[in-house]
């Protein structure tokens, strides 16, 4: 998620080391948010992340954002939550960049959110699936109510459509940044949250109830907002015409001034006119001495004697008034004033406005949740997805599953062929698929994992029905990529990627494994795919629900030994040496790669495509003679003390003996003093003593 909100590319800050220490952090926090400590926010067990915290604080202030009223909280991301999801699924799974140029991402075919607070809320709920049932179970019931409401649906998106980016608004009145346009917005936006938390409340639905509630309509706010901002208002201050009439006296007087100033001229002419009786008496301006009165000769006697003659031409004389001295200082000190005026008002409603932050952010958060459970709903109405069900148990049950991107990119007219998939840790652990290569096993794999991850963050999923119960952990090992910059081949990366998620596997994660193992020579695939299968059936906290596709068809056999693998195929049909892909997952695994065939169908060179015949044929006939090697492997499965510790493997007597002990004590009822009595019995047998 990271990666995905900022990029893979930074630019570096250098602090002191002093910044990085934990006090300075502790202070700095505290300071923060006007507390003694740092309790309240449940973060005291993590050093690291308050040392992080407070070095973000210390760098905004020495880089002179000192505007930070807007944090006001510290939240930390508890595990026991979310799902765990590494950066290798995140990737693998294409949930917000496809690996393909030109595909799609999981978020391009959910991300039908109206706001842009929705659409960041969206993608960090991909990163982070829900473990709660309770929480799962809520988001689900909404998704479902706006699926049938569909006129409070049509309501909420018209409002939704209104409300622009809050989150951001909110930002900008805590540093004083705000535009007066944006403050029309934000006025917008507010009647329509008090719309839509109105509508949610008569729908009577106690889950939409409960997210209403929390919605603040900030009324006052509001009306401070109306009563003061022009609804015209200029996205610059500078512009003028950011606050309404009747709001100041003064400054009503001086847009009189200055934007009515024609009229006023023309309201004293004709008023002097006729006081003079001078009917070609004008007023006009020069930058030399500002506004005067134009009088022809010929009614030059008939000019007041409290009129100040400044000018004489050869046909006229011009003069100035007190009235027209006082006009042009106000006039040319208007526009000044205005500024002046607009600036302060502006700028204290944008301080009055910061006690509702708090209020806002809150309405952003609730505004966000509602617009991605909206945009859930539309997704699975366009699509045809069902709500699942989600049990605290560790069956995975899918019906007719399908992969809700790929469908989505299939020409018009084609459908997805859907499989049933099922997973528990007592009868069907591990499915070990087989099948040539674009059978479709990867987009199996993927499919499921998307699935349960759809369901878990609360929306319908591409299916007939499923029972999704919860994972805690998924983690995929699917397609081929190197990373040569850190000098890691193809298969060191593979082995990475496979560590990580044997070292961090529980029995709730649900584990993807494509292809393991062809980065190296066959018989090292195998015998690590192999041995990776069986620590995941053996090992009891590695009880995963495993999809196991290979290209190893000697791995079938581990079904005859290991009671919780079984064995299915992606079906193909081969039809006048061509072959057909059904894409359907059957019971009971495949012996044929049809690897010539596949690359036929690329377009290889037909020579090439002929040779490989001759050489696989003689290479089956060499296969023959010297026994196949699913009989060498189905030899390897009758001894399975591999995953056991090594001293149990032994031909001593002691150890053997010690081993009997320790198989014969019954833990459940053993005393503590009994114990200490075995352990000093086995202690003695090791001795001799």
């Amino acid at each position: 998620l990271f990666e995905q909100s900022f990029g893979t590319h930074f630019l570096s800050f250098t602090l002191e080391d002093w910044v990085f220490v934990s006090d300075t952090a502790n202070e700095r926090l505290q300071k923060q948010f006007q507390t003694k400590n740092l309790k309240g926010f449940g973060v005291v067990d993590l050093p690291l992340g308050i040392i992080a915290s407070g070095a973000i604080l210390h760098y905004l202030e020495f880089t002179n954002h000192l505007q930070t009223a807007h944090i006001t909280h510290l939240r930390r991301i508890e595990e026991d939550r979310f799902v765990w999801l590494d950066k290798f699924t995140i990737r693998n799974l294409e949930l917000y960049q496809p690996m393909q140029e030109g595909g799609k991402s999981l978020l391009d075919v959910l991300d039908k959110t109206l706001t842009p607070m929705g659409a960041r809320m969206l993608k960090r709920w991909l990163a982070f699936p829900l473990k709660n049932k309770a929480v799962i179970d809520h988001r689900l019931h909404i998704v479902e109510y706006f699926f049938k409401d569909r006129e409070l649906t049509h309501l909420l998106h018209q409002q939704l459509s209104l409300i622009g980016d809050l989150e951001r608004l909110v930002s900008k009145i805590a540093v004083g940044r705000i535009n007066p346009r944006e403050l029309v917005q934000l006025k917008i936006a507010l009647v329509a949250i008090e719309t839509i938390k109105n509508a949610c409340v008569e729908a009577g639905d106690e889950a939409l109830v409960s997210v209403a509630e929390r919605m603040q309509t900030c009324t006052h706010m509001r009306e401070k907002i109306e009563q003061t901002i022009s609804p015209d208002a200029p996205m610059l201050l500078h512009k003028g015409g950011v606050i309404r009439m009747g709001v100041h006296a003064d400054l009503d007087e001086y847009r009189r001034l200055a934007y009515s100033g024609k009229d006023y001229l023309l309201q004293i002419q004709q008023r002097e006119s006729e006081t003079t009786n001078i009917p070609s008496l004008k007023i006009s301006y020069n930058n030399v001495f500002g506004y005067y009165i134009e009088v022809r000769n010929t009614h030059k006697d008939k000019v007041p004697s409290t009129w100040i003659r400044k000018q004489t031409l050869v046909n006229a004389e011009r003069y100035i008034t007190e009235e027209l001295k006082v006009y042009e200082e106000k006039i040319v000190g208007a526009e000044e004033r205005i500024s002046q005026i607009e600036g302060q008002l502006f700028n204290e409603l944008v301080v009055s406005l910061c006690e509702y932050i708090t209020a806002l952010q809150g309405n952003a958060a609730m505004v966000a949740e509602i617009d991605c459970l909206l945009s859930f709903a539309s997704v699975s109405e366009n699509n045809q997805y069902v709500p699942p069900i989600i049990t605290d148990t560790d069956i995975l049950s899918i019906r007719q599953g399908r992969h809700p991107v790929i469908e989505k990119q299939l020409p018009i007219g084609e459908p997805y062929i859907a499989n049933d998939v099922y997973l528990d840790t007592e009868t069907q652990q591990i499915m070990m698929i087989t099948g040539p290569n674009m059978a479709g096993k990867s987009a199996l794999l993927r499919q499921t994992a998307l699935i349960v991850l759809m369901a878990q963050i609360g929306c319908f999923i591409p299916a007939e029905s499923a029972e999704i119960g919860i994972v805690d952990k998924i983690f995929t090992r699917v397609g081929a990529s190197d990373n040569i910059s850190m000098g890691e081949s193809t298969f060191m990366v593979e082995m990475s990627e496979a560590s990580s998620i044997l070292n961090n596997v529980s029995q709730k994660s649900l584990i993807l494994f494509d292809e393991l193992g062809r980065g190296t020579s066959t018989y090292d695939g195998i015998s690590i795919a192999w041995a990776i299968v069986e620590h995941l059936h053996e090992y009891p906290q590695a009880k995963a629900k495993t999809l196991f596709a290979t290209h190893y068809h000697e791995l079938n056999e581990m079904e005859k030994t290991f009671a919780r693998i079984k064995n299915y195929n992606v079906s193909v049909k081969e039809l006048d040496n061509k072959i057909i892909f059904l894409r359907t997952l059957a019971r009971g695994g495949t012996e044929h790669s049809f690897g010539i065939h596949v690359a036929k169908m690329a377009g290889m060179p037909k020579s090439v495509v002929k040779r490989s015949n001759e050489i696989l044929a003689q290479l089956e006939k060499d296969n023959r003679k010297a026994g196949p090697l699913s009989k060498h492997i189905g030899e390897v499965a009758q001894n399975r003390e591999g995953l056991q510790m090594s001293f149990f493997q032994l031909d001593d007597p002691v150890l053997i003996q010690i081993r009997d002990e320790i198989r014969n004590v019954d833990v459940n009822n053993l005393t503590p003093l009994e114990a200490l009595n075995k352990l000093n019995e086995i202690k003695k047998i090791i001795t001799g003593k």
